[in-house]
């Protein structure tokens, strides 16, 4: 089953302008709800403004309520095709369950030339993890290195030791 992509803006939607508020499907005061796939991913269509240039690099950073850092991050470096298109996918990855709730902070930004935040919007999301959510997974070759550098040190520190 394919979910619908929710569209973000940078933009405020203009209630006077009805076309603007009947294209909108998202504003920044309303409460999303994002669930994520099969591939505990959750992907995001982001509409690009007018002053986004190629290179310019746009962030998405989900941070728990209850939570200063950022539990989900991406960043995309803009290229000229999606300047021409208008519009970029953005796909927030490893979404797993939360035990202090499900509730977020998602911030969209825009930084331009020397990282300087040129756009920038705030939406309050509600995240559903895909069954039990991400679990990560054992890396053997992780665990074989840290040994292997275990037993590097300590050969080393017996043989410096033997020399006295």
């Amino acid at each position: 089953m394919t979910t619908p992509l929710v569209r973000l803006s940078f933009a405020l939607q203009s209630f006077e302008d009805p076309l603007s508020a009947a294209m909108a499907h998202t504003m920044e005061y309303d409460t999303l709800q994002l669930n994520a796939n099969a591939q505990h991913e959750i992907t995001l269509l982001c509409v690009l403004p007018d002053d986004a240039h190629e290179g310019d690099v746009v962030s998405l950073s989900a941070s728990h309520i209850e939570e200063r850092d950022a539990r989900y991050f991406m960043q995309y470096k803009l290229s000229q095709t999606d300047i021409e298109i208008g519009t970029v996918h953005l796909t927030l990855s490893h979404i797993s369950q939360c035990d202090e709730g499900d509730e977020y902070v998602l911030q969209m930004m825009l930084h331009g030339l020397h990282a300087t935040l040129k756009d920038s919007a705030e939406f309050d999301v509600i995240i559903q993890a895909f069954g039990a959510g991400y679990i990560e997974q054992y890396k053997p070759h992780l665990a074989a290195k840290s040994q292997s550098l275990r037993q590097l040190i300590t050969s080393f520190s017996s043989s410096f030791l033997s020399l006295f």
